[in-house]
């Protein structure tokens, strides 16, 4: 009998260590960082389609404040807040398929802000932006003027005449921010 106990104990060791790992994955996942596949290219040249990133979580966690030129992953649902589920079910290790509600963008203006896009320059409080890190200026547009709700903020994609970004879907309230990227990581798997 001691060694049928003997493989029962080794049996349940085996699997607390499972359930330990797959509970420390999904806080991890849920409060520290996140894999995030990019899809599409409104962000090129920074980041291409099917790259991989890291997202930052711990702000989220702890309401750290953003800063501008942040890359960030926001959810696109503006008219509803994002809850606890939404986050479960964005888990990589649940989800498998790529979520479309979530993009990748960067911060360009803050809670009261007033953006203005000015013949292809985009100029924050009345200041031209020097964006090194944007493909083509803006093309085809109108001269336009934003001004930052409080709890919101203005993102575009570094793409500019190929971004679906708050040009066009509005403020993102702060609430959708999922996370800040902390590192591509494409690198590792080209």
């Amino acid at each position: 009998m001691s060694g049928l106990n003997k493989q029962l104990k080794s049996i349940a060791e085996w699997i607390e260590m499972i359930i330990f790992s797959v509970i420390l994955a999904l806080v991890i996942n849920l409060f520290i960082l996140q894999p995030i596949k990019v899809e599409g290219s409104s962000m090129f040249p920074t980041l291409n389609d099917k790259d991989f990133v890291i997202i930052s979580r711990i702000g989220k966690t702890l309401n750290l404040e953003i800063g501008y030129e942040d890359i960030v992953v926001i959810d696109k649902r503006i008219d509803r807040k994002r809850t606890f589920i939404d986050d479960l079910k964005e888990i990589s290790l649940i989800n498998r398929n790529e979520d479309k509600n979530l993009w990748i963008k960067r911060i360009i203006g803050k809670p009261g802000d007033v953006i203005e896009i000015q013949d292809g320059f985009i100029l924050r409080n009345g200041i031209k932006l020097e964006e090194t890190y944007i493909n083509d200026q803006v093309m085809n547009g109108p001269n336009e003027q934003f001004v930052v709700p409080e709890g919101h903020i203005f993102v575009m994609g570094d793409n500019r005449n190929n971004s679906m970004d708050s040009r066009r879907i509005g403020f993102v309230p702060i609430e959708n921010i999922k996370g800040k990227m902390a590192i591509d990581i494409s690198g590792l798997f080209r």
